[in-house]
C-alpha cells in the first residue's frame, strides 16, 4: 500500500473538537484525522470540520434543526461525534458537524507533491504531533456505512402552554331561564323609577371606607326567615369581602344625592367573584305568591333591585340591591316591558334563580330592612352559620 507524507492546516477550533473526539474514543488525534480523510477520500459526504459549541438548552435534534434545519438529521452529528447516548451533551462541548454535501462524481486526481507546509503554531496545550497520514489507493472503494435508526427516545418536547381561561360574556343569555311575572299590591311607584332615589341606587352612589372587609358579629335579635347572602352563589359560598362602602343618603326635598348613611358604618359591600359568574336571587324564607320570592323593582344592564314583598317600593319589608352584575337579557327585556306598560305587573323571580352575571372581579351588594340600609356583613343576620 503506497504512502505519503502530508501536512494539514487546522483551525484551533477542529483541532480542539478532532482532539475532544480522540480522547472520548480512547484513539490519537491522527486516527481521528486518518478516518475523516478516508471517508472524505471513498465518496462520503464530504466532512468539512466545521463545529458547533454546545449551548444551555440545546440537543441535537435542537443542533441539527439550526444547522441542517432538519431535526431528524441529529443522527448525522451523533456518528460524527461517537455519542452512544444522543440525549448526553453538555454545555461547552465542541462538537464536529458534518456537511450535508453529496458524493463525488469522479475521484479527484492526484495531487501533485505538496509543497511543505508551515509550520503550524500549536495552542496552548498541544497534542503529540501526529505521524503523517497515508490514505488509501483512490481507486478502492469505501464500504457503505450500516444506516443509522434513531432512537426511540426522541428529545423531550417543551411543555405546553397552559390553557387560557375561557372568556365568559357577562351580557350573554342563561340557557334554561324562563321569568314570569306578579301583579304589585298596591299603587305603582310615584315616579320613574330610573330616577327614583330608593330604587336606582346608581343615583345615591356609594363611597370606600376604611372599616373591616370581613364578616362580623353583632348581639341583638334576628330574623330567621331574612334573605342568606351566601345564596347569591351557586356553589353556597362565602365571600371574600374585597371592599366595604357607604351608601349616599337621599335628599327628597332636592330629590339629589346627599352625605353617606351614618346608621352603620358599612352598608355595602364588595364581594369578589369570577367574571362571567351567575348570580342568583338570595334565599329567604318568604313567598309573595305562586311561589315567587322577589318582585323585580329595577333591572338595567349594570344592576338590579329585589323586593321580599309585592309592593312597588322598599318601605317595608326586604330589598336588596346589587350593583356589578348584567341582568339576564331575557329579564332585562321582560322588565323593561312590564315598567313601559304602567308597571301594573313586575318580573317575578324564585329562591335561587339566575338573574344575571358578574361584569367583573367584584360585585357591589346592599340589604335593606322597611327602607333602611343594614351592615351587609353581620353573620347572625345575612351569613347564618358561617
Amino acid at each position: 500500500m503506497a504512502t505519503k507524507n502530508i501536512s494539514i492546516d487546522l483551525t484551533e477550533a477542529t483541532l480542539q473538537a478532532a482532539t475532544e473526539r480522540a480522547q472520548l474514543e480512547g484513539r490519537t488525534l491522527d486516527a481521528v484525522v486518518a478516518e475523516l480523510l478516508t471517508t472524505y477520500a471513498g465518496g462520503e459526504p464530504e466532512p468539512v470540520l466545521t463545529t458547533y459549541t454546545v449551548k444551555r438548552g440545546d440537543s441535537l435534534a435542537r443542533i441539527a434543526r439550526e444547522i441542517y434545519g432538519d431535526p431528524h438529521k441529529y443522527p448525522l452529528l451523533q456518528q460524527a461525534n461517537n455519542l452512544t447516548d444522543p440525549g448526553r451533551i453538555w454545555v461547552g462541548q465542541v462538537l464536529v458537524v458534518p456537511s450535508l454535501a453529496g458524493p463525488k462524481s469522479t475521484p479527484a486526481p492526484a495531487p501533485a507533491p505538496p509543497t511543505p507546509a508551515p509550520v503550524v503554531t500549536p495552542p496552548a496545550t498541544p497534542p503529540t504531533p501526529a505521524p503523517p497520514v497515508t490514505p488509501p489507493p483512490p481507486a478502492a472503494p469505501p464500504t457503505p456505512a450500516p444506516p443509522v435508526t434513531p432512537p426511540t427516545l426522541q428529545p423531550a418536547p417543551l411543555p405546553p402552554e397552559p390553557p387560557a381561561p375561557p372568556k365568559v360574556d357577562p351580557c350573554a343569555a342563561i340557557a334554561g331561564q324562563n321569568y314570569g311575572t306578579l301583579p304589585i299590591v298596591g299603587p305603582p311607584t310615584d315616579r320613574p323609577a330610573d330616577k327614583h332615589g330608593d330604587i336606582n341606587l346608581a343615583l345615591r352612589g356609594y363611597e370606600k371606607t376604611g372599616a373591616k372587609a370581613g364578616l362580623i358579629d353583632m348581639s341583638g335579635p334576628t330574623d330567621h326567615r331574612a334573605p342568606q347572602l351566601a345564596s347569591l352563589f351557586a356553589d353556597k359560598r362565602t365571600p371574600e369581602i374585597t371592599a366595604v362602602y357607604r351608601v349616599n343618603n337621599w335628599d327628597w326635598g332636592r330629590n339629589a344625592r346627599g352625605n353617606p348613611v351614618t346608621d352603620f358604618e358599612v352598608t355595602l359591600a364588595g364581594l369578589k367573584v369570577a367574571p362571567g359568574e351567575v348570580i342568583g336571587v338570595p334565599k329567604a324564607d318568604y313567598d309573595i305568591g305562586q311561589g315567587y320570592q322577589v318582585l323585580v323593582l329595577y333591572a338595567s344592564q349594570e344592576r338590579i333591585t329585589l323586593k321580599y314583598t309585592g309592593e312597588d317600593s322598599v318601605v317595608s319589608g326586604y330589598a336588596i340591591h346589587i350593583d356589578g352584575v348584567c341582568v339576564e337579557p331575557g329579564l332585562l327585556a321582560l322588565y323593561q316591558k312590564m315598567n313601559a306598560e304602567g308597571r301594573r305587573k313586575l318580573p317575578a323571580l324564585r329562591a335561587e334563580q339566575p338573574l344575571g352575571r358578574a361584569r367583573g372581579p367584584e360585585i357591589q351588594v346592599a340589604i335593606r330592612d322597611t327602607g333602611r340600609f343594614m351592615d351587609p356583613r353581620v353573620r347572625k343576620d345575612w351569613w347564618r352559620g358561617r
